[in-house]
């Protein structure tokens, strides 16, 4: 043989003897069921540690450190002993196990290259605290800690009107979020938690801490309720419904009454803030629900749900007036009403006519009612110019005749007449706002102009003469009943 081809020979068999020698070495590298060299996690050194080995550590550490106590103190709430597992430590041993698995699994050329990258390395194993869960461990262990609740402030308006505060009341409640951080902060490196079994670990001393506390505001404070500027009475006004017939039950209405009145109680408008009736009407049936009493359809008085809504809406009305403020929208009733003059009255139907007003003031509005079997009262709190005051004056324009209507009664002779109904006269009225100032009037507005109805004299006339009179019409034929003063009608049985 050549001695080229024999040097050619001897130099391939040592280049596949290295890369044999360099392959057994990186999969026997690969293969070591060990973890890698000088590899720690904090203070806790497991470079070396077989897979075994590191597993009964690794639970062996954690159910230490889980089990580790910790002494709370609360200031003037006295202490509670604890474990970190029940203050909420939450220790996900597959977080290191993961970063070892490259290590672990796949080729061994794969894993000796992890294995290299890996030595030295500082692997990590955090502790996690659960924030709902040490809550819930803080709530149990130091309740009337937890039952102190502060007290908003209160605006309390005696019976002669005069405004009061009484103060708000603050609370110490612990401050969950840094006690959270000083529990993270005070957890042992993992290099000092025993990994030694439980049946001869000695049980370490417990962690020492002060509970953090902070103070919890209310959410009404007294220095709030004084900066709406709420410092006097602004407007009043009473209304008084007449006594009803005996034979007439006055409970729905008194009721409906009442409801709405209820439903106005402690409103209270920011300056430039549009009061809307409407709301309020849906709000005290969904509440308390209306019940039948007289209603004005089409200019008529029937059974109805929700009568007596308008008594309070022309009750706050009248107030507002009398307080100065803008009136944004209001409509007077078809028909007269008895509980206020004429022209001084707001009706409201469903869809069709709101109140509405606009608190012009500068400072907050506070709304108050109170209401009785026949009365009801609405009183405006707030601020405008002491030696500001207003006076409203209704004048009628125009008295409307009531116009006869005749009706066929077959049952009457021929050329007999009687009177059904009694007809009543309306009104044409304006009405005006006087501003006074020391009782002496600098400026008038004129309020409105209001138009009611005049009802017919109904007669009934006999033989074959006469126009039947439909309370019904064919379908198709009017529009739908316009329903004032109430929410539904009519409901005749």
């Amino acid at each position: 043989m050549p001695r080229w081809n024999l040097r050619f020979h001897w130099i391939w068999i040592g280049t596949l003897t290295l890369m044999l020698i360099i392959f057994l070495s990186v999969t026997a590298y690969g293969s070591l069921a060990r973890v890698p060299a000088g590899a720690r996690v904090a203070g806790w050194p497991i470079g070396g540690l077989s897979w075994p080995e590191l597993e009964r550590q690794l639970a062996s550490k954690t159910s230490a450190l889980l089990e580790q106590k910790v002494r709370l103190t609360v200031p003037g709430g006295g202490s509670a002993e604890r474990t970190l597992r029940q203050l909420g430590l939450e220790i996900d041993g597959q977080e290191l196990l993961a970063q070892l698995r490259p290590v672990r699994e796949g080729p061994p050329y794969r894993r000796a290259a992890a294995r290299w990258r890996l030595r030295g390395a500082s692997l990590a194993l955090t502790p996690v605290l659960s924030a709902d869960k040490l809550q819930a461990a803080l709530s149990e262990a130091f309740p009337q800690v937890y039952a102190r609740k502060p007290t908003d402030a209160k605006r309390l308006i005696d019976a002669n009107d005069a405004i009061s505060y009484v103060p708000e009341a603050r609370v110490e409640r612990v401050d969950e979020g840094q006690l959270l951080s000083r529990l993270q902060a005070a957890l042992p490196d993992w290099g000092a938690v025993a990994a030694a079994p439980e049946s001869v670990r000695q049980a370490p001393a417990a962690i020492l801490l002060d509970v953090p506390m902070r103070t919890q505001e209310p959410a009404i404070t007294e220095q709030a309720l004084r900066a709406q500027g709420i410092i006097h009475k602004v407007g009043e006004f009473t209304t008084v419904s007449p006594p009803a017939p005996a034979a007439i039950s006055i409970e729905g209405r008194v009721h409906n009454v009442r409801s709405t009145a209820a439903s106005l109680q402690d409103v209270l408008l920011k300056p430039s803030e549009v009061f809307d009736y409407a709301p309020f009407i849906e709000r005290t049936e969904k509440r308390f629900g209306f019940k039948e009493a007289p209603v004005i359809v089409n200019g008529k008085l029937v059974p109805g749900i929700g009568g007596g809504i308008c008594q309070v809406s022309s009750t706050l009305y009248n107030a507002v007036l009398r307080a100065g403020l803008a009136v944004v929208e209001r409509r007077n009733h078809s028909l007269p009403v008895s509980y206020v003059a004429l022209g001084q009255d707001a009706t409201f139907a469903t869809g069709h006519i709101n109140f509405k007003f606009r608190n012009s003031t500068d400072h907050y509005l506070l709304i108050r009612t109170s209401s009785d079997e026949r009365s009801v009262t609405v009183k405006l709190f707030g601020q405008t110019p002491p030696d500001i005051t207003y006076e409203i004056e209704s004048k009628t324009l125009e008295t409307l005749a009531p116009p006869v209507k005749y009706v066929l009664n077959p049952t009457l002779p021929s050329g007999k007449q009687e009177i059904v109904m009694q007809g009543k006269p309306g009104y044409v009225v304006e009405t005006f706002r006087n501003k006074k100032q020391n009782g002496v009037v600098i400026s008038q507005e004129k309020v409105s102009r209001d138009t009611y109805h005049a009802q017919p004299t109904v007669i009934a006339s006999g033989g074959g003469s006469g126009t039947l009179d439909r309370t019904s019409p064919p379908p198709g034929e009017s529009p739908a009943p316009l329903i004032e003063d109430g929410v539904r009608g009519p409901t005749f049985r």
